[in-house]
């Protein structure tokens, strides 16, 4: 079974939570079931599991609650368990299908003192509110697919291998050439098999890079269902389609940003605000804003109306690319634009290490691939490169020399090994985790 580091999130929400109930989000596929799943069986008696998806009358069953004792009893008898607080662990899975769970919560956790997990897809802007529920009785956490960290950790990359490679980030020293070399074979690896739990799992269990495929294709497949399944207006549900099945040839694109005009000859971001939303809250695409002024707080000189937008998962995106990708990948062929690749996994990568995504780009200074804003409100600048001239870098070279401007770092990631270089810090590509919080780490 994959080790998640989400799991220590759940063992924290048990150890200190008092009323609350735990709301977990996430794209589909991400493995949030299977982490509730393992958490039950390793830290409860028993599990009472509810998805209000797979079980038709579920819905109609809790609507009709008199009470939360009555609602409990429903639950039990939806999940053929006995519900014991302190012994349990009540999870209500795709409460998409059922907004009056989140209503429900108060009384359940509260009330009835149960520990409950509550799970969905984040499949639609509106699709439920979490600010109806009462304040107080609700924890909420988001789950990603893998980091290159777990993915590592599965390909059986030992943890004292992990903690060496951050010592080596924590001090700026090189990275050992036998370590530096088998991380960036397993980053390679990881560029074509992303890191959504079944790819990974069947790349571990067979080498497979076309059994990893066929996931992949599964996974896209049930994304554009979704899309389908879930926006019944039949314009916006075309926008979103479109929009999603454009979002590999617009980071080809050698300035990434989404253009509108793609999309039709009176396309308007206007009009496809709420289609780049969907997207957004179900997790499928990762918007990265633009900035005006690189400084704190970044959201507040965010341009809402220009944005890159990356898929979720890097594995996803190198499916889409041609069958000689692959070979290309693998062989870590030196003609191979691997630009839009690297960004996608470093976005991923970045989120998932709680920053928010935002971008740099100003005509007469140019394009800064990322911006980073850590916990003491500093920004530092990050760049992603892919080539042999990865000391080029002429945008981050005329922010740093703009006064008044501040930045805490400016971070180069590349494929080569650890360098310093005065106000530059030249790091591996796989080290990108390692800013995940830049307030602790900094020297």
């Amino acid at each position: 079974m994959l080790r998640r580091r989400a799991y220590q999130q759940l063992l924290e929400w048990k150890r200190l939570k008092t009323k609350q109930g735990l709301l977990i989000m996430g794209a589909r596929q991400v493995g949030k079931t299977t982490l509730v799943r393992q958490f039950a069986q390793e830290q409860y008696e028993t599990l009472a599991e509810v998805n209000f998806i797979e079980t038709p009358n579920a819905v109609e069953t809790v609507s009709r609650a008199s009470g939360a004792a009555d609602l409990r009893l429903r639950l039990s008898v939806l999940a053929g368990v006995e519900i014991v607080p302190g012994k349990t662990l009540l999870f209500l899975d795709e409460i998409q299908a059922c907004q009056d769970m989140l209503t429900w919560l108060k009384f359940l956790s509260g009330d009835q003192g149960l520990d409950v997990i509550l799970s969905g897809s984040m499949l639609g802007v509106d699709l439920f509110n979490v600010r109806s529920i009462p304040v107080g009785f609700m924890q909420s956490m988001t789950m990603y697919p893998l980091d290159f960290l777990e993915f590592c950790e599965a390909n059986g990359l030992p943890e004292s291998a992990m903690r060496q490679m951050g010592e080596c980030f924590a001090e700026r020293t090189p990275v050992p050439d036998y370590l530096h070399d088998r991380l960036l074979d397993l980053w390679y690896k990881y560029l074509l098999v992303g890191g959504m739990p079944d790819a990974v799992q069947t790349f571990v269990g067979t080498s497979d890079i076309h059994a990893v495929r066929n996931v992949q294709r599964d996974i896209y497949t049930t994304y554009e269902y979704d899309i389908t399944k879930y926006v019944d207006n039949p314009v916006e549900r075309r926008h979103i389609k479109t929009i999603y099945e454009m979002i590999v040839n617009q980071l080809n694109a050698q300035n990434k940003r989404f253009k509108f005009t793609k999309l039709g000859p009176n396309a308007r971001f206007a009009h496809m605000q709420t289609a780049f939303d969907w997207l957004g809250y179900a997790g499928i695409a990762l918007p990265t804003l633009k900035v005006t002024e690189p400084r704190y707080p970044l959201a507040e000189h965010a341009d809402s109306s220009s944005f890159k937008l990356y898929m979720n998962d890097v594995g996803l995106l190198t499916s889409l690319l041609m069958r000689d990708v692959d070979v290309q990948i693998l062989n870590r062929r030196s003609s191979m634009n691997y630009g839009s690749i690297f960004e996608n996994a470093a976005a991923q990568e970045l989120l998932a290490s709680g920053f928010e995504l935002f971008y740099y780009n100003q005509g007469n200074i140019g394009e800064v691939d990322f911006l980073l804003q850590d916990a003491l409100g500093e920004v530092s600048l990050c760049e992603i490169k892919s080539g042999k001239d990865y000391t080029r870098h002429n945008a981050m070279n005329n922010l740093l020399a703009t006064r008044n401007y501040d930045f805490a770092h400016a971070y180069v990631f590349h494929d080569g090994n650890v360098r310093v270089d005065g106000k530059f810090e030249y790091l591996p590509i796989y080290m990108l985790s390692c800013v995940s919080d830049a307030a602790t780490v900094r020297v």
